[in-house]
Formats: structure tokens, C-alpha cells, sequence
């Protein structure tokens, strides 16, 4: 089987796949492009799967490290379960080091399914519902400016100071995460800003008419201020909604923090995110470590060459030194799921927890090890998931 980015002249072929793996219409007259590389498998020469790939720059542990993320997973109904999409993950794992990718994330139909795939839930991301009208402790404010296209640069720089306040958050540079054409495409983003004029967050939403809700797509802030502000803005819409719905929460985010003191919130299931990670040398390089001398050796039980073997890990100061053996004794052993859960979703595990985890064995004392991967406000997002 071949595993290569198929040319324009395939796209169609593709598109074709995916309409018949997930169901929906294709249109010959219009269907005939996709706008982001597809890694597709070839069956004696016959595209039978692809995945779309999207690179990303995330923070972890104030680094910019990248990323890919994997999006429109599909395969031929009848060439299900013969490894093409398989193929097609593991060409993504090969081909990791040299394209300096770090991990990898998507949002899966089943995690049972990506598990096989190394793949881990980090976020179980959930939508804030708060009604308006319980919302009058917080003070109203028009303290806010319409994002119109002219501040891009700034909004991309709010952006990318908020995604090095949370673990994996994705950073951006262009126009394409925002909306500037808010009369035409009813989106509407803005700013808040403090008293010397600098923007410390912002927020996109629309309107959904029909449920008399404000569908708030997007809310970052700096700061408790920005978030109130914000808040107090959106409650001027109390005359068009009724309630206010806020997507891409997560346990320890901001609006979260502040949702208890609301009564009749309602948390609504929104999805969830899952991660690989590609390099795990890197990774473990990268990482912020406690001040405190420890050390600790993991035995990593994945398949990819380049995360295969024992680590050993000593750190001091913030810093580790990493080194990779293939045998001896170790602390601590991980399968890719395992190892993804530990370290990358921020849920700052101990020996007695992570015993519950499936792919975990403690082999002596592995504090050290815990004691690196620490609770963290971690949550990979980004506006391409967020319509």
C-alpha cells in the first residue's frame, strides 16, 4: 500500500470517499477541490483513504512546538478495516521527527478507535449555558471595540498571549481565524480593552434566532477584568436573547471559574479532543520541570521507532538532561494513550490515580515523575472546530 498527498487531479477522488464514509451529498459542479493537503492511502493504485492535515504552532510550557492535527478521517465503506487509514497514521508517525512534529491531535468519533492509533481524551470540552437574566452581578460595559480587519495584528498578538497562559492552545498569525465581515456573515468580534487602550481579550459570536441564544464561538482574556468586561457587554443583548451559550469550555478555563456563582447555569457536552505524541524526546526535553532535583525512567512501549526504549530523565532547575537506552530498569511504563494522558492533558496525576489508567505500571517509586507533569490549564482549540 502507498501513502503519499494526493495531487489536485484526486481531490474529486476524495471527495467522493468522503461523501460516501460519512453520508452526506456531493455536488460534481462544485466539489471539486479541497483547500488543505490530504494524505491519502492507494490500494494498487486506487485512493481508498485519506486524512486531512493541518500543521499548527502550540504552546507547551511557554515553547512553540508544532503540531499536527488530523480532520476528515475517511476510508471506501467496502475498504474499511483493511489498514488504510492505519497506514496513513502511521506514515504520519514515520515521517514525525524529520517534519519536527512534536504530537498530534484530533477530534475523534470514537476514542476506542484512535486508542489504536496512540491517541488519548485530553479535553472533555463542554458549552456554558447562562441565562441573561441571572447574570446581574456583573455590571454592564460597552468598553469594547467591533474587530474589523485593521487590527489584525493585534488581535493576533492578544491571541497568542492568552495561548501561553494554557497548555496546547494554538497560536495565530493570520486572517483566517478571524471574521471581518461581521454585517455579511452575522459573526461579530470584539475587543476590550484596559484604560491605556490595550486590548487583553476578546470575543466572537453569533445569534441563533430561533433559540433566542447568543452563540459565543470564541472567549480568551488576559485577565478577570477582560472577562467581566465582556460579560457585561454581551449582557446588552438581553432585549435579542435569553440566554448565553459559550463553546470550548473546559474544567479550570476562565468563564468556567466564574460559572458556579451563576445560578441555573447548564453544562452541555461539547465534544472532546484527543492526542498522540509524535516525538517523546522532545516533548520531554521541552517540558518545564520543578526546581527540586529528581529523576525518574520511563520505559515508553510504542511502536514508532523514535519513542521506543527507556528515558531517562534528571532535572533541576526547570531543565531536564534526556537520554534513551534500550534496556535496564524503569519507574514508570507507558503505552502511547497512556503516556499522551500524563503528559499532555494537564490533569496532574499521581502513583494512586494513574493506577486506574489503562496502559500504566508503576515499577518502584515514580514520584519524580509525577512531580514533572503537574496540574496545568491545558486545552487545544482552534477556530477551525469552533462553527
Amino acid at each position: 500500500m502507498e501513502v503519499r498527498y494526493i495531487s489536485p487531479e484526486e481531490a474529486v477522488a476524495y471527495l467522493k470517499i468522503s461523501a460516501a464514509s460519512f453520508i452526506w451529498n456531493f455536488d460534481p459542479e462544485v466539489d471539486k477541490s479541497v483547500e488543505v493537503p490530504v494524505l491519502g492511502a492507494f490500494d494498487e493504485g486506487k485512493l481508498i483513504a485519506g486524512v486531512e492535515i493541518f500543521d499548527f504552532k502550540t504552546n507547551y510550557c511557554g515553547k512553540v512546538l508544532n503540531a499536527v492535527v488530523a480532520s476528515g478521517v475517511c476510508s471506501i465503506p467496502e475498504k474499511r478495516r483493511t489498514g488504510g487509514v492505519r497506514e496513513i497514521f502511521n506514515e504520519i508517525g514515520k515521517t514525525a521527527v524529520e517534519n519536527d512534529i512534536t504530537f498530534g491531535f484530533l477530534r475523534p468519533f470514537s476514542i476506542f478507535c484512535y486508542e489504536k492509533f496512540g491517541y488519548a481524551n485530553l479535553n472533555r470540552m463542554f458549552a456554558i449555558r447562562i441565562p441573561l437574566a441571572n447574570m446581574t452581578h456583573i455590571p454592564r460595559n460597552t468598553d469594547v471595540e467591533l474587530y474589523t480587519g485593521e487590527q489584525l495584528e493585534e488581535i493576533c498578538k492578544l491571541h497568542n498571549k492568552c495561548a501561553f497562559k494554557e497548555n496546547l492552545l494554538t497560536l495565530r498569525e493570520d486572517s483566517k481565524h478571524f471574521c471581518d465581515k461581521p454585517l455579511e456573515e452575522s459573526v461579530y468580534t470584539y475587543l476590550h480593552r484596559i484604560s491605556s487602550g490595550e486590548a487583553d481579550g476578546y470575543v466572537r459570536f453569533k445569534v441563533n434566532r430561533s433559540e433566542r441564544i447568543l452563540a459565543v464561538q470564541e472567549l480568551f482574556v488576559l485577565n478577570k477584568d477582560a472577562l467581566y468586561g465582556l460579560l457585561g457587554f454581551l449582557r446588552n443583548y438581553d432585549g435579542l436573547v435569553n440566554h448565553l451559550r459559550v463553546r470550548g469550555q473546559y474544567q479550570g478555563s476562565p468563564l468556567s471559574c466564574i460559572a458556579d456563582r451563576i445560578d441555573d447555569v447548564v453544562y452541555e457536552p461539547d465534544g472532546g479532543v484527543a492526542g498522540r505524541i509524535y516525538n517523546l524526546k522532545k516533548l520531554l526535553e521541552s517540558n518545564t520541570y520543578p526546581e527540586k532535583h529528581g529523576k525518574f525512567r520511563l520505559l515508553s512501549l510504542d511502536e514508532l521507532e523514535q519513542n521506543k526504549g527507556i528515558f531517562e530523565v534528571e532535572y533541576e532547575n526547570g531543565i531536564a538532561a534526556v537520554t534513551r537506552t534500550d534496556e535496564g530498569e524503569y519507574d514508570i511504563s507507558l503505552t502511547p494513550p497512556a503516556a499522551a494522558r500524563l503528559m499532555l492533558a494537564g490533569e496532574g496525576h499521581n502513583a494512586q490515580t494513574a493506577s486506574f489508567i489503562d496502559g500504566v505500571e508503576i515499577n518502584g517509586n515514580a514520584d519524580d515523575f509525577f512531580r514533572a507533569f503537574p496540574y496545568r490549564a491545558t486545552c487545544f482549540y482552534d477556530s477551525f472546530w469552533s462553527t
